[in-house]
């Protein structure tokens, strides 16, 4: 009879023990490979650099600064897509200054040489627009004679553009400082600052008028300000930080509205205790908090309150303060007094 040998067992573990030590630094391959990219982004100002098949550049800074008259200023418009803006109020300042610092990504300094002067900053002071915004909401529009006139009155008008050959690899930061006679706000907060920014930050301090700040991805402060009827801050993905007056109309039928308005991110309006208005908070998901005495129930859902921001207040509000956040907190707070 012929012998059957039987069938030997083959062990799996080792196998399995291979796979699992295999699958383990593949992981810590790519991990390793993130951090090695993240870094490496990070010291080249978000772009990769040095590596093998990629071209080879680095930043190159230059910084520049015009006049643009001493004003008075009705109107105020700013066109910047990629880089940071802030306008503010310098007392000892005779004249408005405009300060651009323009970044360019170049493999030398030739290359970069060429690319700064591609990036252009257009200041065009009142009375002389002449050229249309980069930006949609800012667009001048054609007079009668057929010149580009800005939106508001162009006597009075100061319009900052600036134009970037290859926004994905450069920006411009501008820094806007005004003489206080520059804004007119005597009685009524009437100077108009339209900011449009794709990507940066918005930082507006010391100004009073009707602010339209618009961002997509980026922070906007508003701080020592006073905004007027029709003012409208928002942003796509960032905070919103606003720190000062609403100007409020005496006539009972103004109904004025003030916005703050973003998707991501958190809202946080720093009013005077005495502010009497009536609050509009609304947020999808998140809370609202507040130092006013509201009342408000969170339970990480959709939150909102409309009624009075100061429920004991004698007098019927006159204005409407919406503040309003997709995905994110809404802080109401009350702004800290100054001893006498």
């Amino acid at each position: 009879m012929r012998r059957v040998t039987p069938v030997r067992k083959q062990r799996v573990w080792p196998t399995l023990l291979v796979g699992c030590l295999i699958g383990v630094l593949l992981v810590v391959g790519v991990m390793a490979l993130l951090v090695f990219l993240g870094i490496n982004s990070i010291q080249n100002n978000g772009h990769l650099s040095g590596l093998p098949g990629l071209p080879s550049t680095k930043p190159f800074k230059q910084t520049i600064t015009q006049d643009a008259g001493a004003g008075p200023f009705t109107s105020i418009q700013v066109c910047d897509k990629i880089g940071n803006v802030s306008l503010q109020v310098d007392p000892a300042a005779t004249t408005t200054k405009v300060t651009a610092l323009k970044t360019v990504q170049a493999s030398d300094e030739t290359a970069a040489t060429t690319l700064l002067k591609q990036v252009t900053v257009d200041i065009q002071p009142p009375a002389t627009t002449s050229k249309a915004s980069s930006c949609a909401s800012t667009q001048t529009t054609p007079g009668t004679s057929g010149t580009p006139t800005a939106t508001a009155n162009s006597n009075n008008a100061l319009l900052v553009n600036v134009t970037l050959p290859k926004p994905t690899d450069n920006q411009v930061d501008l820094t806007i400082t005004l003489p206080a006679a520059s804004i007119q706000t005597a009685d009524h907060p009437s100077l108009t600052v339209n900011v449009e920014a794709t990507r940066g930050d918005v930082s507006v301090a010391g100004i009073s008028g009707i602010l339209k700040l618009h961002d997509e991805t980026g922070n906007v402060n508003v701080t020592h300000a006073i905004i007027a009827d029709g003012s409208q801050i928002e942003t796509g993905e960032g905070n919103i930080n606003f720190d000062g007056f609403l100007f409020m109309p005496t006539d009972t039928q103004a109904n004025a509205r003030y916005t703050l308005r973003n998707e991501t991110g958190t809202i946080t309006a720093t009013l005077p205790a005495n502010t009497n208005l009536t609050l509009d908070a609304n947020t999808n998901i998140g809370a609202i908090h507040s130092d006013f005495p509201i009342p408000i129930t969170n339970n990480g859902g959709p939150v909102s309150y409309h009624g009075p921001l100061n429920p004991s207040a004698s007098s019927t509000p006159l204005a409407t303060l919406v503040l309003d956040v997709s995905t994110g907190s809404v802080n109401i707070k009350k702004a800290k007094q100054v001893a006498t």
